[in-house]
């Protein structure tokens, strides 16, 4: 109970102060205009820098360099084949926003260990796999980014990658799409600490095993919040999640066996919470008790509200993911 008044009573500091902007909560990474280091690259749009695109850039740079990109609008497609490291100054202003050709990519990622942070990248090409980012490499790190009116956000062919404080919105597929086959592995991914809403799926695993999905949120998508389907999705761990509202499942699995769902809020969403279907073996399910999933559920709804209302006029993401992770973690 007491924690139930901690939560209450932090909800109605957030109402009485929501208004108040919240813009220390952007990441803003101060960007030199020095030229003489040549393992860090500025690209500026404008010419304030040592490159006006980012391709051009990632081009003429070593292994190891790191590509510092400032605020602006860059409508190009772009292709990694080198471990660097892309910084954005800021994850709200610093866009990629190219128009590719169809079932193509915004970025294409072929090299190991490659870090991309605080970018906001959308992809408004023809085709229903059409993609923000799309993995061939292993080792790959995404981290503050969001992903935003991509047929899907980010498209992972490989393993030992780590998605991490990511928002995925708006996505007429999915967020996030892991897929191996019967021949090649998708395993050790990493999914950290995201936000997925307003998608067709939050996330979809195909021929995927052994990955963790923690710490994230899925709420108000049009089908499924994880949905493993094909076959052999099996020894997945989701651990602390809120998983509700969605139009279809919470999550879904088919053919998928010896998961994990751990400590997890899963509720109202429409056609079930958990759904298993043929071939499925020895899932773990532990989950909270009732009463304490319709509190989850009646605090993250409010949250849910004052997000879509104020989240991107004052950039406050990052605090509703941690304050929904307090709810999750403490009950």
């Amino acid at each position: 109970m007491k924690r139930i008044l901690i939560a209450i009573t932090l909800l109605i500091i957030i109402l009485i102060t929501v208004e108040t902007p919240l813009a220390s909560n952007i990441q803003i990474i101060p960007i030199s205009s020095s030229k003489k280091d040549g393992n860090i690259i500025i690209v500026d749009k404008n010419g304030n820098g040592n490159y006006l695109t980012i391709q051009s850039a990632i081009e003429k740079a070593t292994e190891g360099s790191i590509i510092y990109v400032n605020s602006g609008t860059y409508s190009e497609i772009i292709s990694i084949t080198k471990k660097i490291t892309i910084i954005g100054e800021n994850r709200y202003t610093t866009i990629i926003n190219p128009i590719s050709e169809e079932n193509k990519y915004a970025i294409q990622i072929r090299s190991v260990e490659v870090t991309i942070k605080n970018l906001s990248i959308t992809n408004r090409g023809p085709g229903i796999y059409t993609s923000g980012i799309y993995i061939l490499a292993p080792g790959v790190a995404i981290d503050n980014c969001n992903f935003y009116k991509n047929p899907i956000g980010i498209i992972i062919w490989t393993s030992n990658n780590i998605i991490s404080n990511c928002n995925f919105w708006e996505c007429s597929d999915e967020g996030i799409a892991l897929i191996g086959t019967l021949y090649s592995q998708c395993e050790n991914n990493q999914i950290i600490n995201c936000n997925f809403y307003d998608n067709c799926d939050g996330i979809e695993l195909q021929y995927s095993s052994n990955n963790i999905i923690r710490d994230c949120q899925f709420y108000s998508n049009s089908h499924t919040g994880i949905d493993a389907i094909t076959s052999s999705n099996n020894k997945n761990i989701i651990s602390n999640c809120n998983i509700y509202d969605n139009e279809v499942h919470g999550i879904y699995l088919s053919a998928s066996s010896e998961n994990q769902i751990i400590n997890c809020y899963i509720s109202n969403n429409k056609n079930g919470n958990i759904i298993e279907r043929k071939n499925c073996y020895n899932n773990e399910i532990k989950i909270s008790n009732e009463y304490i999933n319709k509190i989850r559920l009646f605090l993250n709804q409010i949250l849910t509200i004052l997000m879509r209302r104020f989240a991107y006029k004052f950039s406050n993401i990052e605090f509703y993911s941690k304050f929904t992770n307090f709810i999750n973690l403490n009950f």
